[in-house]
């Protein structure tokens, strides 16, 4: 798969126009237009789940016992880290 990624500022929303492709005439190419701040949330799921992997990580280690316990410490660190 060729990837190709490119940032451009919309200054007309009824048309955006793409030049200087690396792609070959008649090439079909799929598009998928993201607004600018979507890293911000991926960062946030990224984190999210580094969160309960470590929590899964001490529950399958035997360090957790009791399932509220487990609930309490997962709520701690989502808070402590947040």
């Amino acid at each position: 798969m060729n990837a190709y990624k490119k940032y451009v500022i919309i200054d007309n929303p009824q048309q955006l126009v793409l030049s200087d492709l690396p792609f070959t005439a008649g090439q079909k190419v799929e598009i998928i237009i993201l607004a600018e701040g979507h890293n911000e949330v991926d960062s946030q799921l990224e984190e999210l789940r580094k969160k309960i992997d470590s929590a899964t990580e001490q529950i399958l280690a035997g360090n957790v016992k009791d399932g509220e316990l487990v609930f309490e410490q997962l709520q701690a660190r989502l808070i402590i880290n947040n």
